[in-house]
């Protein structure tokens, strides 16, 4: 059994509870553990594991934890224990004692007609010390009308007492938080395949919905610009795979074992991000395959491309480590053996930061042009980078971006030797934004109509062979 997680989501992201007398409750980090979901005629029988930490000396001896539909959320006032009339239609009750050992009771003291759920449930305590102890509750097992088609957000309230008794005070409570289902979840990870290579991924997509849904992923090569030392999704990243249209359900899950994929030498420590979408979901999941691999060298070359301009090539490179590095010689080939030196670019020297370099060939050859690096040590010792082409031949289509991010939220970028009404601008989700669009020469400036929120979106052009570019847009 796949196990998916749901979490308890509160505003400011922690539990804020209410206090009722001196005795302040303490229960905190909350959660559910998605177990699985299954049709029972028109319901979803839901089975989850609670786990929650509680300071057994402040005001918790017998705690209860109810849940509801959002739609069907009362409005308890909790100066009195709440009792099956206020509770109205509660899908689940659960009643705890922590007076000792933690125990599950069988009865809800405050209302003999409330029954909690009981029969077949697992109870484990850890100790986490000084009287504060982290509970778990397993295979909790309840209806919840209609969830099978779209699983809701549930809502939950936890009150706790002192005392077992039918008109029990509250010392404290916490009332509507939300229950988050997390699904569909990507999981997944780089092999390094050591010492030989190549690198491959593995990757799983899986759905608790025994209903079949249309989903489409596609895979990014992350550029290596590092974000307060973390790799962030951005703008840089390369697509090298998109799926075609796939039905996802709990009993069709997308799964990929050592698959390989395309990276250029010396750009293997490059993290791979997946972007699921499909009409049903309310938005995009992003998700991170990390790569663990070790690459021992001077210079950590994370990303080199290059791209056609009007009248130029322009040739970029980032590093994410440089150790005793020297220069850059910039060199261009016309038939990818015979290389000359184009011009050179001195290093940081010794840096852990991400380096973003930039070199223009002004004068770039008709046709092919084919480049590399001669990345240069201090004591002389060099690395070549991978070798790119940039085609500059009579009818070569540029597309490139001019600016990114699009600080102004209008989008520049430059289109050569194809139909700008091939242009379409979309958000990660896949929706369509309309914008009008005008140009100066081959420079080309697009308007969003009703303007844009920040984020992520995607430059899209359609040529005239069929094939697709694509350009990631940051709007900060």
């Amino acid at each position: 059994m796949k196990t998916f997680y749901l979490w308890i989501w509160v505003v400011l992201g922690a539990i804020s509870i209410h206090s009722k007398s001196h005795a302040q409750c303490q229960l905190v980090e909350p959660a559910i553990e998605l177990n699985s979901v299954s049709p029972s005629g028109s319901d979803c029988i839901v089975n989850v594991n609670l786990s929650f930490t509680i300071d057994k000396n402040n005001g918790n001896k017998y705690t209860y934890v109810h849940l509801w539909k959002p739609t069907e959320y009362p409005d308890i006032d909790y100066k009195k224990a709440p009792k099956l009339a206020d509770l109205g239609n509660v899908l689940a009750t659960l009643a705890i004692s922590t007076d000792g050992s933690a125990t599950l009771l069988s009865t809800y003291s405050a209302d003999e007609d409330v029954i909690p759920l009981f029969t077949g449930l697992n109870l484990i305590e850890e100790d986490l010390g000084s009287n504060v102890y982290r509970i778990t509750i397993e295979n909790i097992q309840f209806a919840v009308p209609g969830a099978c088609e779209a699983l809701p957000i549930l809502k939950g309230d936890v009150w706790s007492s002192q005392a077992q008794s039918a008109n029990p005070p509250v010392h404290c409570y916490n009332e509507g938080f939300n229950l988050q289902i997390n699904d569909p979840v990507i999981t997944g990870k780089i092999n390094c395949n050591e010492p030989d290579g190549p690198r491959t991924y593995d990757l799983s997509i899986v759905s608790t919905s025994p209903t079949a849904f249309e989903v489409s992923y596609t895979l990014y090569l992350d550029d290596g610009v590092l974000t307060n030392g973390e790799t962030t999704f951005g703008a840089g990243d390369t697509p090298i795979y998109t799926s075609g249209p796939t039905n996802l359900s709990a009993s069709q899950p997308i799964q990929s074992k050592e698959e390989p994929y395309t990276y250029g030498l010396l750009e293997d420590k490059r993290t791979i991000w997946v972007v699921l979408n499909g009409p049903s979901l309310p938005n995009a999941i992003v998700a991170e395959l990390k790569n663990g691999c070790t690459i021992t060298l001077p210079v950590t070359l994370a990303r080199f491309n290059g791209s056609l301009l009007d009248n130029a090539v322009s040739l970029s490179w980032t590093t994410t480590e440089e150790a005793g590095s020297s220069h850059f010689d910039i060199e261009r080939s016309t038939d990818a053996r015979e290389f000359i030196q184009l011009g050179r670019v001195q290093a940081k020297g010794n840096s852990a930061a991400t380096q973003q370099y930039l070199f223009v060939d002004a004068k770039p050859l008709a046709g092919n042009n084919y480049y590399r690096l001669r990345m240069v040590d201090l004591d002389g010792k060099f690395e070549y980078s991978r070798t790119i082409a940039v085609d500059n031949g009579a009818n070569s289509v540029a597309f490139e971006l001019m600016g990114n991010p699009a600080s102004t939220r209008e989008i520049k970028f430059l289109l050569k030797n194809e139909n700008a009404s091939n242009v379409n601008l979309y958000d990660l989700s896949g929706r369509a934004i309309r914008f009008s669009l005008s140009h100066t020469g081959n420079e080309f400036v697009l308007k969003p109509k009703n303007g844009i929120s920040s984020g992520l979106y995607i430059l899209s052009l359609q040529r005239s062979n069929a094939s697709t570019l694509t350009r990631k847009v940051l709007v900060p």
